[in-house]
């Protein structure tokens, strides 16, 4: 530094703890109201996926059967 340059000085870092606060999860009704949607979420359409379990299940338990017999 040359002397007609005046030195500066920066003030000391705090020493207070900062904290960070995690923002609400989506969806999460705030005051300013974003986020917040007034129309319901439309209806969940289930579909049948058939018999397949029950067909499982009864070969299972046949097959249960069929092996305590043969021992």
């Amino acid at each position: 530094m040359s002397s007609s340059e005046p030195a500066v000085a920066y003030p000391p870092p705090s020493t207070a703890p900062t904290y960070y606060v995690a923002p609400p999860p989506a969806g999460y009704p705030t005051k300013d109201g974003s986020g917040y949607s007034q129309n319901p979420p439309p209806p969940v359409e289930t579909k049948s996926r058939g018999d397949g379990f029950w067909k499982g299940c009864c070969a299972a338990l046949c097959c249960c059967c069929v092996l305590d017999a043969c021992f």
